[in-house]
């Protein structure tokens, strides 16, 4: 991976975990043999500064309240969506109180700052495979082998013997079992009903009925996967 860089940005007010979280990263990259950038702000208006004048990132390390309470993460995270920055937004925060609001703008992960320690270098893990690891998935329909980015796939629908693929763009029908899709799409889909498989990256709000996915499209959540689900997605951000 020597020629891997990921550029990342640390927002949080307060030094010590500003400074905690450049160290690891730091030491995390030389043990797994990658390149970093990281810039630092203390305060979500100077990152917005930043963005103004062209910054981009791979990842985002949002802490979620800062001192001034004006430009905090969740504003920053809402503003990186609305200008169409897709890096990834970590959240690291004292608090566990903003689930959903990580769900809102498809927040990465969820870091407490007792856990940074413990818990940053499975984070990091995470964002490299996600930024560098197989992201393609590919099946058969009308005669060609199609294959699409993991990323843009919203949800499996399964009909029969017949799964139904959607994204935000567009739907394919093809023959398969929602069994063989669930493991060949891995741990970035879960299951929420015995016929649908939803992108978690996606999710924007979710209940014990239904999911609501990017765009406003409604999934349901069956009885028999409700706890599971809850389970899954409040772990997600943790």
């Amino acid at each position: 991976m020597k020629n891997m860089i990921i550029k990342m940005v640390i927002c949080d007010d307060e030094p010590k975990y500003r400074q905690l979280l450049h160290k690891i990263i730091l030491q995390d990259s030389f043990a797994c043999d990658y390149e970093v950038e990281i810039t630092e702000y203390e305060s979500g208006a100077g990152l917005v500064e930043a963005l103004d004048k062209g910054l981009t990132a791979d990842v985002y390390f949002l802490d979620i309240q800062m001192e001034n309470g004006t430009n905090d993460g969740i504003q920053v995270a809402r503003e990186l969506r609305r200008r169409k920055e897709n890096g990834l937004i970590v959240y690291v925060t004292s608090f566990i109180d903003y689930v959903q609001t990580g769900y809102e703008v498809r927040a990465f992960r969820y870091l407490l700052k007792s856990q940074i320690e413990d818990k940053l270098a499975q984070v990091l893990e995470d964002i490299r495979e996600e930024l560098f690891g197989e992201g393609f998935f590919c099946f058969q329909t009308k005669g060609e082998t199609i294959r699409i980015d993991k990323r843009e796939i919203l949800y499996l629908e399964s009909n029969k013997r017949q799964l139904q693929l959607v994204t935000a763009e567009t739907e394919y029908n093809f023959y398969g079992s929602m069994e063989n899709a669930e493991k060949e799409l891995g741990q970035q889909f879960l299951r929420c009903h015995q016929s649908y498989l939803v992108n978690i990256k996606l999710i924007q709000k979710f209940s014990n009925e239904q999911i609501e996915l990017q765009g406003g499209i409604a999934v349901p959540v069956s009885r028999s996967y409700a706890k599971k689900v809850k389970q899954r997605l409040m772990l997600e951000m943790i």
